[in-house]
C-alpha cells in the first residue's frame, strides 16, 4: 500500500515510494507477524505515507481492523487530508485512534484560479472546488474529533511568505473554538530532503 497524488515541494518520501515503486515490499503478513511478536514493545503504530489514504478503502478498513486485532495500542493515520470521505469513515467506524492532518496551504483563502500556482509550487496539484472542499472538510473533521492523539500541523515551507502561516493558524484556531476542540496544532520547520 503506496503511492501519493500530491509531489510537495521537498517531500522525503517521493523518490524512495513514488517515483521509483519499491521492487519489494513488505506484506501484510509481514506486519501481523511483526506485531503480534513485538507490539508489546511500542504504544502507537503510524501509519503515512506517501498518502495512506489513495488506497482503496476496503483495503485500508481491512488492515487496520487487522492490525486492531492484533495490537493492543494507539493506532494513527498520517494525511494530507485529500480523501475526506475516507478519513471520516476512519473515525465513524472507529478504525483509528488518531488523525494527524497536514494543512499545507490557507486553503479558505486562496483562490483556484489566481493562486494555482501556489497550490502547485506547494502541493504539485492543479486546485479545483472539490479538492479544496475536500481538503477544508478534512482539517475541520480532525479538529471536531478532538483528541490529544489528533493533530493539524503545517510545514514552514520556505517559498512561502509568514502571512501564509499566519493564516493557517487563524484558521485552525477559529475553528478549534468553533468545535469547543483543544486539538493541538503544531508549526514544523521545513527539512530539506538529503541529496
Amino acid at each position: 500500500m503506496s503511492g501519493c497524488p500530491l509531489k510537495c515541494f521537498g517531500c522525503h518520501n517521493y523518490d524512495e515510494i513514488i517515483a521509483n515503486t519499491p521492487k519489494e515490499y513488505k506484506t501484510h503478513e509481514d506486519l501481523y507477524d511483526y506485531l503480534e511478536r513485538s507490539g508489546f514493545l511500542f504504544d502507537a503504530v503510524m501509519f503515512s505515507g506517501g498518502e495512506f489514504l489513495i488506497n482503496p478503502m476496503d483495503d485500508v478498513r481491512e488492515l487496520l481492523l487487522q492490525v486492531r486485532k492484533r495490537f493492543e495500542g494507539v493506532i494513527i493515520v498520517t494525511t494530507s487530508g485529500i480523501y475526506y470521505d475516507k478519513l471520516q469513515t476512519l473515525y465513524d467506524e472507529q478504525l483509528v485512534d488518531g488523525i494527524h492532518i497536514d494543512m499545507k496551504l490557507p486553503y479558505h483563502m486562496l483562490d483556484i484560479k489566481e493562486d494555482a500556482q501556489i497550490y502547485k509550487d506547494i502541493m504539485g496539484i492543479t486546485p479545483n472546488e472539490k479538492i479544496v472542499e475536500q481538503l477544508l472538510n478534512s482539517v475541520d473533521a480532525v479538529i471536531a474529533h478532538n483528541s490529544v492523539l489528533d493533530q493539524v500541523r503545517t510545514v514552514l515551507y520556505p517559498l512561502l511568505d509568514d502571512a501564509f502561516f499566519e493564516e493557517i493558524q487563524k484558521y485552525v484556531e477559529a475553528q478549534k473554538l468553533y468545535f469547543d476542540s483543544a486539538v493541538p496544532y503544531f508549526l514544523n520547520n521545513f527539512i530539506a530532503p538529503a541529496a
